[in-house]
């Protein structure tokens, strides 16, 4: 990227105080990038945050991956380990009792619609 800022400066058609490749090494290079990858893709958010901004906030893991979750879940205080373990029994019992709900947009209701036509 940097390169192809250099060319664009070279040709006038970006001006040097313009340029990303900076910022995004250093975000590259400080673990913010996956942050900030993290808030919006939080389809990946639990992969990413293990193997990449706990390490950058916490003390690198002494176990494989998949079990990170267990090794930092025992630095808590017993207190706090229960505490968890009430919220998690409670957002249990809460799944097995809501309603799955989903509002379609207007395009999805549309292809539905068409669908719906060409199937009869």
């Amino acid at each position: 990227m940097a390169y192809r800022e250099d060319e664009a400066i070279k040709r006038e058609v970006m001006k040097e105080d313009h340029r990303l490749s900076g910022p995004m090494r250093a975000g590259w290079e400080s673990g913010d990038f996956w942050v900030v990858y993290a808030e919006r893709n939080n389809f990946a958010l639990d992969s990413i945050y293990w193997q990449k901004i706990d390490q950058q906030f916490f003390a690198t893991m002494t176990c494989p991956i998949e079990d990170v979750s267990e090794e930092r879940i025992n630095l808590l205080e017993l207190k706090r380990k229960n505490e968890m373990e009430k919220y998690v029994d409670l957002k249990v019992e809460q799944i097995k009792t809501s309603v799955l709900a989903w509002d379609p947009d207007d395009h999805t209701i549309e292809l539905q619609t068409l669908y719906e036509t060409q199937v009869d």
